[in-house]
Parts: C-alpha cells; sequence; structure tokens
C-alpha cells in the first residue's frame, strides 16, 4: 500500500526533472561537449564539402576541427569561435581560423584558360589560409546541429599555384587568382551534438 503512494510522487519527481532538462537550455553545451557534422560550403573549414568534428571546450568556447577537398588538394583546418549565450540559438564570433591545403603532390591539373581557350597545365602548391567569420549557431534539445557563417579566407601563402604549361591571358589569370587564392567563405553545416 505504500508503495502504492511513493510511486506517483516518484513518477512526477522524475518527469518535473526530465522536462526541467530539457527547457534548461543554460547548459546545452557542457551536457553535449562533442559535435559532428557534414558541411558544405566555399572556402569553408572543410572547404567544398566534408566532416566538421566540434569540441565545446566552454559554454562560449567551441573548437571545429575539419577536413575536405579543395583547390588546393586535401584541405584540413582548425577554427576556435567565441559563442555570445550560451542557449540553443547563439551567434559567434570566429576570428581564428586555419587551413592548410596540401596541394596536388606534384601531379599536373589541365584546366582551359577562360578567355583563350587555350589548355594550360598547372600544379598547386601547398597553401595557408586564414580565415575570419561571423555566424550563427542552433543546438537544439535533442542534439541537432546547425551552424551557418559567412566572411573571408585570405591565402597567407605567395604562390598558390605554378604554371608547367601554357600562359594564361590576363583574364584566365584573374579567374585562376581567384579559385586558388583569397575570398569569401560561406558555409552551412548540420549535425549531432552528443
Amino acid at each position: 500500500m505504500r508503495l502504492a503512494i511513493y510511486f506517483p510522487v516518484l513518477f512526477c519527481a522524475i518527469a518535473f526533472s526530465s522536462a526541467k532538462a530539457q527547457t534548461d537550455s543554460s547548459d546545452f553545451r557542457q551536457q553535449r561537449k562533442w559535435a559532428i557534422s557534414a558541411e558544405i560550403g566555399m572556402n569553408s573549414l572543410s572547404s567544398l564539402i566534408g566532416p566538421v568534428g566540434t569540441f565545446y571546450a566552454m559554454p562560449s568556447l567551441a573548437v571545429d576541427i575539419g577536413a575536405g577537398l579543395s583547390s588546393s588538394g586535401l584541405r584540413p583546418g582548425v577554427r576556435a569561435r567565441y559563442l555570445f549565450t550560451s542557449k540553443d540559438k547563439t551567434s559567434f564570433f570566429g576570428g581564428l581560423g586555419l587551413k592548410q591545403g596540401l596541394g596536388s603532390g606534384g601531379q599536373e591539373i589541365k584546366l582551359k584558360d577562360t578567355d583563350t581557350k587555350q589548355e594550360l597545365k598547372l600544379e598547386t602548391e601547398p597553401t595557408s589560409f586564414l580565415d575570419f567569420m561571423l555566424g550563427v549557431e542552433f543546438l537544439a534539445n535533442n542534439g541537432f546541429l546547425v551552424i551557418a557563417n559567412a566572411g573571408y579566407s585570405q591565402l597567407l601563402t605567395d604562390t598558390p599555384y605554378t604554371i608547367t604549361a601554357g600562359v594564361p591571358s590576363d583574364k584566365g589569370k584573374k579567374a585562376l587568382d581567384a579559385v586558388f587564392g583569397s575570398g569569401i567563405m560561406l558555409s552551412v553545416s548540420l549535425g549531432k551534438a552528443f
């Protein structure tokens, strides 16, 4: 008989604590310190497309590690993001992002000049980039994660490519510099925090 009285009280206590845990978003990123996501973008951490792993070192600090294919070959990178709030929806400043393109490894890439249609051959060199970005992050109670950012990716290397055959036109050289050099960065990633 006593057990029958305690069961509803215990059930209500568990339900209340579970509901409180689901609505209290102040420590989402401490409950779920790790996340993995798929990112697609332009000049982003994972380049064109690739995986990104996130570690929430503090409620206001996220560290991302990613890798993907880019115009400069395989390109791993790391970035730190300062989250302005610890709520489920927050904006962030990611002033520190470093990426390292590994280059084509001595293999020639064939391209056509955009202006003259002449065939060019080039090799991409190892390159380094520094990223500056702003963005938004949404982390749902169930761990669903969405990150979107925009910024600028600055090439730190002098020569991102070497032309081995052909001579590009002025317009073709500008196109090559746009593809292999500095530029606007945009990305969106979807994932799961755990």
